[in-house]
C-alpha cells in the first residue's frame, strides 16, 4: 500500500491542538488507526500461535490411542503445517519497490535542495530517497536501508514524470508540498509498523497487483501458494477498513499541514495535472504502444510529452493562460541532465506497459520510418491476403482492386470478417503507402493523433475522412479524386 496523500482539501476531523502549539488533522486519529491495525496482526499472530500450540498438544495426546487416535494426530499435524506454511509466506514475502529510476543528489542537485527547503518549510523530515516513474502520479512509500549492518526504513518520494516535465518549478513545489509534508507520519512508528504489515498483505494476497513483474516460480508450487495466500487475503478483509481510514487521515494530517504553502501555484498545478494526464495517456495510446508491439520504444517519452501538452494547451479554450505560464522555468531543469533521465524513465515505461522483453530504442526523428510505414504496410498486407483469401485467387496488390470492391457494396464485413472499424483502419494503411510511394507524402508524428501522412510543405492530409466515406457510404469518387491529384495511379502495385 503507497502512503498516498489526497493533495487539495482536507477531508477528515476537526483540526486540534498538539506538541508546539500546531494544528494538525488527523494525527490523532491515524495514530489511532494505526494502532488498531497492530492489534489486529498482534491478534492474529496470537492466534495462530495458539492453535498451533493446540493442534500439536493435541496430536500427542491423540497419537498412539488406536486409529482413530493416531488419524486425528496426524490431522493435526497436518494443521499446524498448514499454519507454519502461512506464517513463512508471511514472514518471508517482500513487496518489490514501486517501478521508478533513482535520482541521486548528485544527479539532481538542485531538485534536492527544492525538496529539502520544501520540508524545512513544512517543519517536517526530509525524504531519504528521490525515484521518477513513468506515471502521472506523486506519493510517498517506505524502502529498505542498512546502517552500520542495521536495516532501516528509508522515506521514498516518487514523482511522476510527466509532472516534472511539464510543471514549472514552482507548480512542482506547490504539488508535491502535501506529499512531502507525509514525511511526518511516516516516522511516526505506529504508523510506519501498521503500514508494513499492511504492505506484507498485500503482497502476498495480490502478487500481480505491484507494476513490478513478480519473479517466475515452478508451476507445481501454485497450490502451496494459495494457502498462505488465501490466509492473507483474509487477514487483509479484516484490517482494510482501519487501514482505509488510517491513510485518509494520514492524508489530512499532510494536507492541513501544506494547506497554507504556496496555495495559488498548487491550484494552478491541479489544472496542469489534468492536462498531463490526458496528453500522457494519449502519447502512450497513439505512439508509444505502435512501437512496443514492434519490439521498440521511443527513447525520449518525456519530449514527447512536453510537444503533446504543448499543442493539448493551445487547442484549449485557455490557451492564453496556459501559454504565459510556458515563460516561466520547467521543472525538469533541476535535473543535471533531464535526457538521461527521460531515457531511462522511456525504457522502464516499455517494461512497465508492454509485454516483450526484447527491444531497441528509437527517437522520434526515426519514428516515421521505422514505426509508423512498417505498420501502414504490415496492415496493408493483411487487407491484401484476406481479399485474395475472399476472392480464392491471387490479385493485384493495389488500391483500385479494394476500391473496386468496396464500390461494388460486397458487405461492410469484407473480406474475410473485416469489421468496419478495421476495415477503415486497413485501407488507411494502404491508401497511405501507396501515397507514400510517390515520394511526395510521407509518414509524419502528430503528438495528439499518432501516426499522420503529411504532404512536403507538412500539411496533414485527412485520409480517414476520404477513406470513411468509401468504406461507410460506398462512395469512393472524393478518394480517388485526392489520389489522382497526389499523382497516385490506383491500378499500380504497392510496395509491401
Amino acid at each position: 500500500m503507497r502512503a498516498r496523500v489526497v493533495i487539495g482539501r482536507a477531508e477528515s476531523s476537526d483540526p486540534r491542538i498538539v506538541d508546539g502549539g500546531e494544528r494538525v488533522t488527523g494525527a490523532a486519529e491515524a495514530r489511532a488507526r494505526a494502532r488498531s491495525v497492530l492489534r489486529l496482526r498482534t491478534g492474529a499472530t496470537v492466534c495462530a500461535v495458539g492453535a498451533a500450540a493446540l493442534l500439536l498438544v493435541g496430536a500427542a495426546r491423540s497419537a498412539g490411542s488406536g486409529g482413530a487416535g493416531t488419524v486425528l494426530a496426524v490431522a493435526a499435524v497436518v494443521l499446524t503445517g498448514v499454519l507454519v506454511w502461512a506464517a513463512l509466506g508471511l514472514l518471508l514475502v517482500r513487496r518489490p519497490a514501486s517501478a521508478a529510476v533513482p535520482l541521486p543528489r548528485e544527479a539532481a542537485p538542485e531538485f534536492h535542495g527544492m525538496i529539502r527547503e520544501l520540508a524545512a518549510d513544512l517543519r517536517v523530515p526530509e525524504p531519504d530517497e528521490v525515484r521518477v516513474c513513468p506515471e502521472c502520479d506523486s506519493w510517498l512509500e517506505q524502502g529498505g536501508g542498512r546502517w552500520f549492518g542495521l536495516r532501516r526504513r528509508r522515506t521514498v518520494l516518487v514523482v511522476g514524470a510527466p509532472f516534472l516535465w511539464w510543471l514549472r518549478v514552482g507548480e512542482l513545489r506547490a504539488l508535491l508540498a502535501p506529499v512531502v509534508a507525509g514525511t511526518e507520519p511516516s516516522a511516526d512508528p505506529h504508523i510506519a509498523a501498521a503500514r508494513a504489515w499492511v504492505r506484507r498483505l498485500d503482497a502476498l494476497a495480490h502478487p500481480y497487483a505491484a507494476r513490478v513483474r513478480p519473479a517466475k516460480v515452478a508451476p507445481w508450487t501454485a497450490p502451496l501458494r494459495r494457502v498462505p495466500r488465501a490466509f492473507a487475503r483474509q487477514l487483509l478483509d479484516l484490517t482494510r477498513g482501519q487501514a482505509e481510514t488510517m491513510e485518509r487521515d494520514v492524508a489530512a494530517w499532510a494536507s492541513t499541514r501544506a494547506q497554507d504553502l504556496d496555495a495559488v501555484l498548487r491550484a494552478t498545478a491541479h489544472e496542469q495535472v489534468g492536462l498531463a494526464y490526458a496528453g500522457w495517456d494519449r502519447l502512450l495510446t497513439r505512439l508509444a504502444a505502435p512501437a512496443w508491439n514492434l519490439g521498440s520504444y521511443p527513447d525520449a517519452l518525456m519530449a514527447g510529452v512536453v510537444a503533446a501538452l504543448t499543442e493539448l494547451s493551445q487547442r484549449d479554450r485557455l490557451a492564453d493562460v496556459f501559454g504565459a505560464r510556458l515563460a516561466d522555468r520547467p521543472a525538469s531543469d533541476l535535473l543535471l541532465s533531464p535526457e538521461r533521465v527521460d531515457a531511462q524513465v522511456s525504457r522502464l515505461a516499455a517494461d512497465i506497459f508492454a509485454d516483450r522483453a526484447s527491444r531497441q530504442p528509437v527517437g522520434w526523428a526515426d519514428y516515421p520510418s521505422r514505426v509508423i510505414e512498417p505498420i501502414w504496410r504490415a496492415r496493408a498486407t493483411v487487407l491484401v491476403d484476406a481479399l485474395d483469401a475472399s476472392d480464392g485467387r491471387p490479385g493485384p496488390a493495389n488500391v483500385g482492386r479494394v476500391l473496386d470492391r468496396i464500390r461494388d457494396g460486397a458487405g461492410t464485413g469484407d473480406p474475410s470478417g473485416f469489421d468496419p472499424e478495421r476495415m477503415t483502419e486497413h485501407v488507411i494503411a494502404l491508401v497511405a503507402c501507396a501515397a507514400v510511394d510517390t515520394g511526395r507524402m510521407r509518414p509524419a508524428v502528430d503528438w495528439l493523433d499518432g501516426a499522420v501522412l503529411v504532404d512536403q510543405s507538412g500539411r496533414v492530409a485527412d485520409v480517414a475522412g476520404l477513406v470513411g466515406q468509401a468504406v461507410d457510404d460506398h462512395d469512393d469518387r472524393p478518394l480517388r479524386r485526392w489520389l489522382d491529384g497526389i499523382g497516385v495511379r490506383t491500378a499500380e502495385p504497392i510496395r509491401l
